[in-house]
C-alpha cells in the first residue's frame, strides 16, 4: 500500500472504480450554499475582516502596480476579487464569490485525499459525508475557556477571514506533492538506484505551488518551512551521498522562502514604513495559552493518533510532516507577537489554525486505514477499542460544535 497520496489517486483512476462521486458533488453544493449565506452576513459589518480585506481588494487598481505590491503579504485573494469586480460583478458579489467557490474547492480537495488515503476501503458515499466534517469541525467547546467557541482559541475552519480560507485551499494542493515528492525519492532508492534525482519539471511544480501558496499568505509557510528543514535535514543525514535529490527540494523551495523572507520584512516595517514590528518572547502564560489552544483544536486527531499507534506509523510523510507543522506553528504562537498597528491582530497564530486542519486530514486517512484493518483482521485489543471510543466522542464534541458555531454566527449579531 502506497503513503503517496498522487500515486494512490492515480492507482484508484486506473482500477476503473465507477462509484458516482455525486454524494460529494451534492454535499459540495450544500457547503458552497452555507459558505454564501454567511459571507453575504460577514460583508454586513463594515468592520469585520471579511469586508476590510473585500475594501482592500477594491483598492487594488491594475494600472497602478504599487497598490498591489504594497500588499505584497496576501495578494492573491484580494487580486482574484478585484479581477471578478473587473468583470463587471459588484464588490460584495465578488468577495462573497470568490469564497464561495474556494470553500468549495477545499471540501472537494479534502474529498479527493480522503479517497487516496483511504485506500479504497470505503464507499464514497461515506467519505463525502466524513469530508463534510472535516470541513466544519472546530475546537472543543468549553464555556469557561471559548465561550463563543472561536474567540480566544482559534479553529481548524474559519468563516470570517477570507485569506486564510485560501491558504487552506492551496494547502490542500501543496502538501501532497511535497509528499509525493519524497516518495518518489523513496521508492526509486527502494529499487537500488543511487544518485537519485527527480524531473526538473516535478521541482519546478513544487516551486510553482510554494509561490502560490505563500502569495495567499505566509501562515501555512510558516509552518511548513521549518516542519519540511527537519524532516529532509535528518533524512539527508541518513543519506548524505544523495545530496543531489536533497539540493533539488532546496531549490524547489527556495523561491517561496525568499518571498516568506520579503512578507516578514513586510510585517516588520522594513519594506513599507507604516505596518507594525515584532516582539520575540515567551512567557509561562503564553506559552500555556499556544499549547492548550493547539490541543483543543487538534484533540480529536491527537487522540486518533495514540489510538493508532504502531511502529513505523510515522513512515506516513504526511502525517508526521503535520505533526511536525502543529508543534512549530505552536512555538510560533507562544513566542512572536506583533506590535504597533497590528498588536493584537494574531497573525503569528494563524499558522497553528491551517496545521490543526491538515492534521485532521492527515489523520483522517491514517485512522480510516488502520481502523479498518485492525477491525478486519481482529487485532483491536482493549486499549484501541479505548481509545477508538474517546476519538470517536471527542470527532462528535468537536463536529457538534463546528455546527454550533455556525448556527450561532447566523443567530447573532456577533461578527469577528
Amino acid at each position: 500500500m502506497t503513503l503517496d497520496p498522487i500515486r494512490a489517486a492515480q492507482d484508484l483512476r486506473k482500477a476503473g472504480n465507477k462509484e458516482s462521486h455525486l454524494p460529494a458533488l451534492a454535499l459540495c453544493a450544500v457547503y458552497m450554499l452555507l459558505s454564501c449565506v454567511m459571507y453575504l452576513r460577514q460583508f454586513t459589518y463594515t468592520h469585520a475582516d471579511f469586508y476590510l480585506h473585500a475594501a482592500i481588494a477594491d483598492y487594488f487598481d491594475f494600472t497602478d502596480l504599487h497598490t498591489i505590491t504594497s500588499r505584497i503579504a496576501y495578494p492573491m485573494w484580494h487580486l482574484l476579487v478585484r479581477t471578478v469586480k473587473y468583470m463587471g460583478a459588484s464588490l460584495e458579489w465578488a468577495a462573497v464569490g470568490v469564497s464561495t467557490v474556494v470553500k468549495g474547492l477545499s471540501y472537494l480537495l479534502v474529498y479527493g485525499l480522503t479517497i487516496a488515503m483511504s485506500n479504497g476501503l470505503y464507499k464514497r458515499w461515506k467519505l463525502a459525508l466524513f469530508s463534510f466534517a472535516l470541513v466544519v469541525v472546530t475546537p472543543i467547546w468549553i464555556p469557561a475557556v471559548n465561550p463563543l467557541v472561536y474567540s480566544g482559541v482559534g479553529s481548524p475552519n474559519v468563516w470570517h477571514n477570507p485569506t486564510q480560507q485560501l491558504i487552506m485551499m492551496v494547502m490542500l494542493m501543496v502538501m501532497p506533492w511535497v509528499c509525493h515528492c519524497w516518495y518518489e525519492f523513496e521508492r526509486r532508492m527502494e529499487n537500488g538506484e543511487t544518485n537519485v534525482m527527480l524531473p526538473w519539471w516535478k521541482i519546478i511544480v513544487l516551486a510553482v505551488l510554494g509561490m502560490g501558496s505563500v502569495a495567499c499568505k505566509a501562515t501555512f509557510m510558516q509552518a511548513l518551512l521549518p516542519a519540511a528543514f527537519v524532516m529532509y535535514l535528518v533524512e539527508l543525514c541518513r543519506r548524505p551521498k544523495e545530496w543531489r535529490y536533497f539540493g533539488q527540494i532546496i531549490m524547489g523551495f527556495l523561491p517561496a522562502a525568499a518571498y516568506f523572507l520579503l512578507q516578514y520584512l513586510y510585517y516588520t516595517g522594513v519594506v513599507v514604513e507604516y505596518t507594525s514590528g515584532v516582539e520575540f518572547g515567551i512567557t509561562l502564560e503564553m506559552a500555556w495559552i499556544a499549547i492548550r489552544n493547539g490541543l483543543m483544536m487538534s484533540a480529536c486527531p491527537l487522540a486518533a493518533f495514540i489510538s493508532c499507534w504502531r511502529k513505523g506509523l510515522l513512515k506516513d510523510r504526511m502525517l508526521l510532516l503535520a505533526l511536525l507543522m502543529l508543534a512549530f506553528s505552536v512555538l510560533e504562537a507562544m513566542a512572536f507577537r506583533e506590535t504597533g498597528q497590528r498588536r493584537g491582530h494574531g497573525n503569528f497564530t494563524w499558522a497553528s489554525n491551517s496545521s490543526s486542519f491538515f492534521l485532521w486530514v492527515a489523520m483522517a486517512g491514517v485512522f480510516l486505514r488502520e481502523m479498518k484493518e485492525r477491525i478486519r483482521s481482529g487485532a483491536l485489543c482493549a486499549w484501541r477499542k479505548a481509545g477508538l471510543a474517546v476519538t470517536l466522542a471527542l470527532f462528535v464534541w468537536q463536529l457538534g460544535a463546528g455546527i454550533g458555531y455556525y448556527v450561532f454566527l447566523m443567530t447573532s449579531d456577533y461578527s469577528f
